[in-house]
């Protein structure tokens, strides 16, 4: 009698968990939260110093403690481009967590994809955490978990012929990209230290989302180990590859459209970028009107930038539509913190056709952009040069064809 032989078992299909931030004045945030299939560890490390009872110097405690705070799981926040979802990082947030055994987590900005305001599905999943019923608290919970159910939809007559069309919730809503800076991304770093609160963190920010980071409190990074830039360039509009056309856009057109609509319709227009908040985008363009970008318009944070000490990684990509030479300017706008900023040409270094100002989170980068310069620099905390770059991307598209 012959066994036929037992198929693996397959492997339950992963689902992040939804979780609700709350800003720092009170905005509720949709977030995701990506766990490790592996063991999470985010205990308090201990330091094991000599019997005797000569106390420890400060560099003695570091020495001792960084074997146990490397054991630790690192949590990685990822921070938006202008107008685009959380969801538009869902492959590289699932490569972090399943494949280098990160903890992640995503989030929508104020007036941005689910961070909508008054609405009503984070306000029930606020209420089931406040209860302690959302499995998704962050604290080292199995990812097998579900999530909360979804509010009762409310009921309505299908009779009803005088119902009016709904209205955007984005009209009237007031919202800048000072708030996403001030009060959403604080409010982020929050969550994740009042739950992962030994754990190092890496900050990946995309575009706006690494303009922002700077300009923030050392209290709030004060776990923060290493930040990552992916095509965080400067906006300014004589720096852009077509400046008339970017002038047109921002000073013209757009606050014509912005003024009509009452909010500014981009996924309506362009079917490229989300709907933003009015505010949103009038800061975007009041930036884009000073040579110093960001600092330009906000001078108020240069102090932090100054103060800014976090190890940060900047890559950006040669045929990047909106600038592709200013992320250098950027850097230097964060002056007193070890840097490296890496140009790439994608069909010369990568042999790839195109790489652009948001190709980089596409599933096409991972084995040449992801297991290289991703890997190197989220693990071993080494960062790339172009060089490396290039010949590792040769290994793995060699690899690739085995």
């Amino acid at each position: 009698m012959t066994s036929t032989p037992s198929s693996p078992p397959k492997k339950p299909d992963y689902k992040p968990q939804p979780i609700v931030i709350t800003a720092l004045d009170g905005f509720l945030l949709s977030g995701t939260l990506y766990l490790p299939p592996g063991p999470i560890n985010t205990s308090a490390p201990r330091a094991k110093g000599p019997s005797s009872t000569t106390p420890l110097s400060d560099l003695s405690v570091g020495a001792t403690l960084k074997p146990e705070v490397d054991a630790l799981t690192r949590v990685v926040i990822i921070s938006s481009a202008t107008a685009t979802i959380q969801d538009f990082y869902y492959k590289f947030a699932f490569y972090l967590s399943q494949e280098l055994g990160m903890i992640v987590v995503t989030y929508d900005n104020r007036g941005v994809g689910r961070s909508m305001p008054g609405d009503e599905t984070l306000a029930f999943m606020k209420a089931e955490i406040d209860n302690n019923k959302n499995p998704a608290s962050g604290s080292g919970s199995s990812h097998t978990s579900t999530p909360p159910p979804l509010p009762p939809k409310p009921t309505h007559s299908s009779s009803n012929k005088d119902t009016q069309p709904k209205k955007n919730p984005l009209i009237g809503f007031e919202a800048t990209i000072v708030d996403w800076g001030t009060k959403d991304l604080p409010g982020v770093f929050s969550w994740v230290l009042k739950h992962y609160p030994h754990s190092p963190t890496i900050f990946t920010g995309h575009s706006v989302g690494g303009h922002l980071l700077p300009s923030l409190d050392s209290y709030y990074t004060r776990n923060l180990e290493r930040v990552f830039f992916v095509s965080v360039n400067s906006a300014y509009w004589r720096n852009m590859n077509s400046p008339l056309f970017t002038y047109w856009f921002f000073f013209i057109a757009s606050p014509l459209i912005n003024k009509h609509y009452g909010y500014y319709p981009g996924k309506t227009l362009w079917n490229s970028m989300e709907d933003l908040p009015k505010g949103c985008f009038e800061t975007w363009s009041y930036w884009a009107s000073f040579r110093d970008y960001m600092l330009g318009g906000n001078p108020e944070w240069k102090l932090n930038f100054d103060l800014f000490r976090v190890p940060i990684y900047s890559i950006y990509f040669s045929d990047d539509d909106l600038s592709s030479t200013s992320a250098p300017s950027i850097m230097g706008a964060i002056p007193n913190t070890q840097r490296r900023c890496v140009g790439v040409d994608p069909v010369r270094d990568l042999n790839m056709k195109k790489v652009g100002h948001m190709g980089f989170f596409f599933n096409q980068c991972k084995q040449k952009l992801w297991k290289t310069v991703v890997q190197a620099w989220f693990v071993d905390g080494q960062g790339l040069d172009r060089e490396t770059i290039s010949e590792r991307a040769k290994t793995e598209s060699s690899y690739a064809r085995l």
